[in-house]
């Protein structure tokens, strides 16, 4: 089943109740399904982060979920494979006997990067004058753009990431926009909706703690 639009969900760090606001919304719009690509960081900061993980894993009837790795799930995956031994282990708390191994493949085989039609997505950065092969992962999830950088690429590419938080965001530069809007900081989800034959978002929707 083709839809025109899909939706775009940044950073969660653990909000959980931003989440299923957000999805309820979604859910309400496209009662016959639809897509959703999130743009990894499903951990950390926030106090609901297996609930958020547990939801994104196990999409309902009808809708694809594309979850893409943020440095987060990155680094709680080397933790877990005894190569990152600083990292805070808050999130296996959430799991009384630690946190699953189905759940550390999961994030271990999650994807660096998405595209749909020219609009590529990425949880930080996306090399535009490099092939897909060719990436820096590392790159992938852990390069900070400056707020007004403008992206490059060979295929006039549109870039959607999060990873650096903005209260004042969505922040919008030339082919890119950063969607983290800072929602484990006191700040807002802002979720994107976009549309097959479109390049970039279309529409936004706003979920804060009190919505």
């Amino acid at each position: 089943m083709i839809h025109d639009n899909y939706y775009v969900i940044p950073d969660l760090h653990g909000m959980n109740g931003m989440l299923q606001q957000a999805l309820t919304t979604i859910y309400d719009d496209n009662p016959k399904g639809g897509k959703i690509i999130f743009l990894g960081d499903y951990i950390d900061r926030g106090t609901e982060c297996r609930a958020v993980v547990e939801t994104v894993m196990h999409p309902p009837e009808n809708w694809e979920f594309i979850c893409l790795k943020g440095n987060h799930e990155e680094m709680f995956v080397d933790a877990a494979n005894m190569r990152y031994p600083f990292y805070d282990h808050r999130v296996p708390m959430e799991w009384p006997e630690g946190i699953p191994l189905a759940v550390i493949r999961w994030m271990d085989a999650l994807p660096y990067f998405h595209f749909e039609g020219n609009n590529v997505f990425a949880h930080a950065a996306y090399d535009g004058h490099r092939s897909p092969e060719d990436q820096i992962l590392a790159d992938c999830v852990w390069l900070r753009y400056s707020d007004s950088e403008r992206f490059h690429s060979k295929d006039s590419m549109y870039l959607t990431h999060g990873h650096t938080p903005r209260r004042n965001g969505p922040i919008k530069a030339p082919n890119r926009i950063n969607m983290d809007c800072a929602a484990a900081m006191g700040g807002r989800l802002v979720v994107g909706i976009y549309n097959r034959d479109h390049i970039g978002p279309v529409d936004f929707l706003e979920f804060g703690i009190d919505t």
